[in-house]
């Protein structure tokens, strides 16, 4: 299934359906960014990659709270969550083709089951969203992906709706909303050690 792209004004259009502001979204990246870029060599390798993660996690949280947007962290799963409109974003390091027209972006690191189940209820969601009474018989929050990618020039993002994985990795999207790159000064990169970004306990259920 091919996705929707959505890039420059049709992008603010996309969002403005959402209610989601693009600036909370490139702000809670930028944020991360300079949290990262504050590392020494003195921090382990691994601090990074985290601080990036959790700053724009954080800062976006700080964006979204007076549009109705609660924080929710179900197993380590750190959401931002907006009751209402039934949406969900989860912050996650994205692979070099994130921000990329033309190419199918993944997460970095591979996912566990809240992912998982995330894409199963975007999906289950998008069979009924043309039946609005059945829709409330679904539980469950139609769950966006923020990727981040920290490149040697730029930091590129979007916000995109997962519809398939595949051993952790996501390999499909329904819809991929392309964000405004941001350079970077030649001065101010620091690439790159190994990174350990965002964080999430699979769940196993007992035998």
């Amino acid at each position: 299934m091919n996705e929707k792209l959505h890039t420059e004004e049709s992008a603010l259009d996309r969002l403005s359906q959402l209610g989601i502001p693009m600036a909370a979204l490139t702000e809670s990246v930028w944020q991360g960014y300079l949290l990262r870029s504050r590392t020494t060599s003195n921090h382990p390798r691994i601090a990074r990659g985290f601080f990036m993660w959790a700053e724009a996690v954080a800062v976006l949280r700080e964006q979204l709270i007076s549009l109705g947007w609660v924080k929710e962290d179900k197993g380590n799963y750190e959401l931002s969550v907006n009751q209402k409109a039934g949406l969900a974003i989860v912050v996650t390091t994205g692979d070099e083709a994130t921000g990329m027209i033309g190419a199918t972006p993944s997460n970095k690191c591979p996912k566990g089951v809240n992912t998982v189940e995330a894409v199963e209820i975007n999906n289950q969601l998008d069979m009924f969203s043309e039946l609005l009474p059945a829709i409330e018989h679904v539980q469950g929050l139609t769950t966006w992906v923020l990727l981040m990618y920290l490149a040697a020039d730029e930091l590129r993002c979007e916000l995109s709706l997962p519809s398939s994985m595949s051993s952790g990795k996501i390999n499909g999207w329904k819809e991929r909303i392309i964000l405004p790159s941001m350079p970077l000064d030649d001065d101010s990169i620091e690439i790159q050690a190994p990174d350990l970004p965002d964080i999430e306990v699979p769940i196993k259920k007992k035998a």
